[in-house]
């Protein structure tokens, strides 16, 4: 009896190790200030989410993912002692670049498949990679809010996220070396 235990406990713990629920996304900085033309400067992160468990849905999984992406973006612009943010990458949710979405029910509508979705094959809502557990985004980060860029409140979207029971205790990790990597490969 205590041999299956001990057989079923590993088997479940290098499952989780495997498919990434170990784990926590990462989170790291990208460029110390980025000035806006005429406006105020910022400070740009690259932050990770990740599916919430791996489900049969492929879509419950890009939504829960997705939406942790953003509770990450808030997170981090809180804990860096910062109030908003804007998207920067992917280009389809760029606020940088002209994206309207700057709220939490916005993004979780646009960028969010149904749940119920069995197969969600190839659908990157809102630029985001739809192919694994953890995807990323880059935000700027900003002290106050600038005036020629739609940004999010992270204290809005932490608390909207919350009252709709959407908060997830697990969050992102600080792992410079790592983002370091990610990007040194892109360039």
């Amino acid at each position: 009896m205590k041999h299956s235990y001990k057989i079923v406990l590993t088997s479940i713990v290098a499952t989780m190790l495997l498919s990434g629920c170990g784990m926590k996304p990462y989170a790291g900085i990208l460029i110390q200030e980025l000035p806006l033309k005429n406006d105020v400067s910022g400070k740009v992160y690259y932050v990770e989410g990740k599916e919430a468990w791996r489900s049969p849905s492929a879509g419950y999984n890009a939504k829960t993912r997705n939406i942790h992406i953003l509770q990450n973006a808030a997170d981090l612009t809180l804990n860096e002692g910062y109030s908003y943010f804007a998207i920067n990458r992917p280009f389809e949710l760029s606020n940088i670049d002209g994206n309207m979405i700057n709220t939490v029910k916005e993004f979780i509508e646009k960028c969010t498949p149904p749940e119920g979705q069995i197969f969600d094959i190839g659908n990157a809502r809102c630029g985001i990679n739809g192919s694994s557990v953890t995807a990323g985004i880059m935000i700027v980060a900003f002290k106050e809010a600038p005036k020629s860029t739609l940004t999010y409140n992270a204290k809005e979207v932490v608390n909207y996220l919350k009252q709709n029971q959407l908060y997830r205790e697990d969050s992102y990790e600080i792992n410079q070396e790592h983002v370091q990597k990610l990007f040194s490969k892109k360039n």
